[in-house]
């Protein structure tokens, strides 16, 4: 946020409001470059970059190669594993209906049965608690399921 306001109060209220910076004028154009690659590099490294990796605090995913590493070690799933733990990853923070998801990793539309997404939450928990993975799924409760950072 910039403002021509640099009361404590301005600043903290701006803050509250959901900015990540608040910079008061007058300002350098290159501190403000500055803060803004700073804060890109922190979500692209947080979240995924371009080369095909995405991450979740000790699990990384290398898109291309279909390949989970945890620890730098090979972390053994099915397709349909992977398929729902790189779904999860890419999008943090997001909860998805199983509706939803037999959706993206079935490919079809289904809305009676969904206990198969459930079945494959467990299997997936069961190998992940095994291997001492960090990252975890979630269950939101009569919604879904979600990875958070």
């Amino acid at each position: 946020m910039i403002s021509a306001k640099d009361e404590e109060i301005d600043r903290v209220l701006g803050i509250e409001l959901g900015s990540d910076d608040y910079i008061s004028k007058p300002f350098s154009l290159r501190e403000i470059t500055i803060k803004v690659r700073n804060m890109l590099r922190r979500r692209n490294s947080n979240n995924k970059n371009f080369s095909g990796k995405i991450f979740c605090k000790d699990l990384e995913i290398l898109k291309d190669d279909r390949v989970i590493l945890v620890d730098g070690n090979e972390f053994k799933t099915t397709t349909k594993e992977y398929d729902l733990l790189e779904l999860l990853v890419e999008n943090k923070n997001k909860a998805f209906f199983r509706e939803i998801i037999i959706e993206k990793i079935w490919g079809y539309d289904y809305y009676d049965d969904t206990r198969q997404v459930d079945h494959l939450i467990k299997r997936l928990r069961k190998k992940m608690l095994l291997s001492n993975v960090e990252c975890k799924i979630e269950t939101i409760w009569g919604f879904g399921y979600k990875v958070s950072d």
